[in-house]
């Protein structure tokens, strides 16, 4: 963390401002919101996971993980009533040792019985509830931002709490907005507080912070996220060091208390006194049962299971080609093209196309016509993300499949790609530096024929005045 300070964004969620980029990693406007609207909303993953016993994910720069959040609180939101149902089977069934021991006898489990009294394949018949799987593979180079991830909270907005305090039935009165108005101006003073430095870059507004209910993240997904990091780490997930970065004072202010207490209840039981493979079953069970004053009308446990979430720790040039899966969604986030030039080349983009499943989707936050056009030179179809709640375009989508483009490029876009703004990064075998990246992009620049973006667009501007 000492290369990074965080910040919060104005829905109330954390962004990071990089030193050695002199850049932010997440919109001032919101790092929560980003990853709903340009992500998770257009991948219309709920219309996959209707279709499909299995949805295949790829978050290339998982970073701190609101991408991969947001898809898992959104899927639990789409498969609550299913939860809800597998929960209520469990209490049913654990009621009903006959039947049980029967089941268990057929399917032997390596599982502690005394630990799950009731075994899954009793619910194979009831809407494939245990067959349903989201594989999650998530890359990024900075291991100590991924460690932290489940960490990190969102703070409630003035909204919020107005929203919680005044009856939403009163919002059909305009006295109701105008209370709320007043009320978020009055709050903004309290909320939050970061640095004069991050303030004055960013000219955060927090005024103005606004969170739709349906993005927030469900208390949930951090815990298994957090346990998803445990069983890969062990008891080197909360080291000396890392124990140094969560109590640091600078960086407490913006992590979860209660996620840190249970990183610290998993750590002095979980892997001091035991080595059993079923005693992180038993903590989850203690925690939840217990400590945790979560909604309960979801089955941890069963929720966790429909996960399958892996994390790739390197740079995502070596990880990409480790990986022989066909993906249905890419989430392509990486930092600014400047300033991460390899994560955008052509070569890369094309082994994110071998990956890519016939009818899968790649989403993207760039607009450029830089990475537009890599897409395009990589035989992809390629088009806008729309965001209804704006009524503007928001990033770009790319497919093998036509169907999936909604909202294609346009005529003066596509023009655009074809000039100089549009010629992309190389980088030949995935092992070109940054700055050899950049140069060699620039030495195709200055030796290009293409005309100029500028120039392209007054000509463009001429003929439309003329017509």
């Amino acid at each position: 963390m000492r290369d990074y300070e965080p910040y919060y964004t104005e829905d109330g969620s954390i962004g990071l401002y990089s030193h050695a980029e002199k850049d932010v990693f997440h919109s001032k406007f919101g790092a929560l919101t980003e990853a709903w609207e340009k992500f998770v909303i257009p991948s219309n993953i709920d219309k996959l996971i209707d279709k499909q016993s299995e949805v295949k994910v790829l978050d290339v720069c998982y970073g701190i993980g609101y991408n991969t959040k947001a898809l898992i609180s959104f899927v639990l939101n789409c498969k609550k009533e299913k939860l809800l149902k597998k929960n209520f089977l469990k209490k049913i069934l654990s009621n009903i040792p006959n039947i049980v021991s029967i089941h268990t006898n057929k399917n032997k489990d390596k599982r502690n019985e005394n630990l799950l009294p009731y075994n899954d394949t009793i619910c194979e018949n009831n809407d494939k509830i245990l067959t349903e799987k989201i594989i999650i593979d998530c890359l990024d180079i900075n291991e100590e931002l991924v460690k932290l991830s489940p960490l990190f909270k969102t703070i409630k907005t003035p909204g919020e709490i107005y929203s919680e305090i005044i009856p939403d039935f009163l919002s059909c009165f305009d006295t109701y907005y105008k209370l709320k108005s007043l009320f978020e101006n009055a709050a903004s003073k309290f909320y939050p507080k970061n640095s004069k430095y991050i303030k004055d870059l960013l000219d955060l507004k927090f005024k103005n912070m606004h969170i739709d209910k349906e993005y927030k993240i469900d208390n949930i997904v951090n815990y298994i996220l957090l346990n998803v990091l445990y069983s890969r780490y062990g008891e080197e997930y909360f080291n000396k060091e890392f124990k140094k970065i969560v109590t640091d004072k600078k960086n407490l202010r913006f992590l979860d208390k209660n996620m840190i207490n249970y990183a610290k209840f998993n750590h002095n039981l979980g892997y001091y006194l035991s080595s059993k493979g079923n005693l992180s079953t038993l903590l989850h069970n203690i925690y939840y049962d217990t400590i945790s004053k979560r909604d309960k009308n979801i089955n941890f446990k069963a929720a966790e299971s429909l996960f399958n979430i892996n994390f790739f720790i390197n740079d995502a040039r070596k990880s990409i080609l480790k990986i022989n899966k066909l993906y249905d969604l890419i989430f392509l986030d990486a930092f600014a093209y400047t300033k991460a030039p390899q994560l955008w080349s052509v070569e890369f983009i094309a082994e994110l196309y071998k990956r890519l499943n016939e009818r899968g989707v790649l989403l993207t936050y760039s607009n450029s016509s830089q990475v537009r056009n890599t897409l395009l030179e990589n035989k992809l179809y390629v088009g806008k993300i729309f965001n209804k709640r704006t009524g503007t375009f928001i990033g770009t989508i790319a497919s093998k499949d036509k169907s999936k483009i909604d909202y294609p490029l346009n005529n003066y876009e596509i023009g655009l790609c074809n000039t100089k703004a549009g010629i992309p990064y190389h980088d030949p075998n995935l092992s070109f530096s940054n700055k050899e990246i950049l140069e060699l992009r620039e030495y195709e620049f200055l030796h290009s024929n293409l005309i100029s973006s500028s120039k392209y667009m007054k000509l463009r501007s001429l003929r439309s005045s003329n017509e």
